[in-house]
């Protein structure tokens, strides 16, 4: 047994604590590091973070988005991991608090083409065919500009729209692919 006085054995079990405490530390900096480096920057999406702030407000607030949500523009985005028909996508981001995407130009039209090279999938998008009426309809009502994109492919019924790296086609709605929410982004 140690016969130190009573201030080494202090000051040796402080030391110990310190030592447990900065191996605690670093293995939980190291686990953080390592899972910002696995998530791919949003500059690999095309996003920069400059476009991020740059959202115009009346007030300076932050842009922000929920967990699982990216900001672009306006909007927060979520892109489904999943593959499944063109309803069940409608179904989900109503669920989530948002619609399938809408795209309001052809800078948006670009950017999630590129999008969709970089993702290497394709994606439903909120637009769909109606045989009643013979045009394309967003899922908020309005109809398809043709001069903002084209649907390639045969317009019929129980036709979905669906964005790739080169165009916008015309897919059966009961397809499986994956999908792009939309909601609004929320300043705070």
């Amino acid at each position: 047994a140690c016969r130190c006085p009573n201030w080494h054995q202090l000051a040796l079990k402080l030391g110990c604590a310190g030592l447990i405490l900065l191996v605690l530390s670093l293995t939980g900096l190291s686990v953080l590091v390592r899972i910002l480096v696995q998530k791919p920057p949003i500059e690999k999406c095309g996003v920069s973070a400059q476009e991020i702030m740059a959202v115009p407000t009346e007030r300076s607030a932050i842009p922000t988005c929920l967990k699982d949500w990216q900001p672009y523009r306006d909007k927060c985005l979520f892109i489904s991991q999943i593959r499944r028909p063109w309803s069940e996508g409608l179904v989900d981001c109503s669920v989530r608090g948002g619609t399938l995407l809408l795209i309001e130009d052809q800078e948006e039209l670009r950017y999630f083409q590129n999008f969709s090279k970089i993702e290497g999938h394709q994606f439903f998008i909120g637009l769909k065919y109606i045989q009643v009426e013979q045009i394309w309809k967003w899922t908020n009502e309005s109809t398809l500009n043709p001069d903002l994109l084209q649907v390639t492919g045969k317009d019929k019924e129980n036709s979905c729209a669906v964005i790739s790296m080169t165009e916008v086609f015309s897919d059966t709605c009961s397809a499986d692919n994956r999908w792009i929410c939309q909601k609004k982004l929320k300043h705070v």
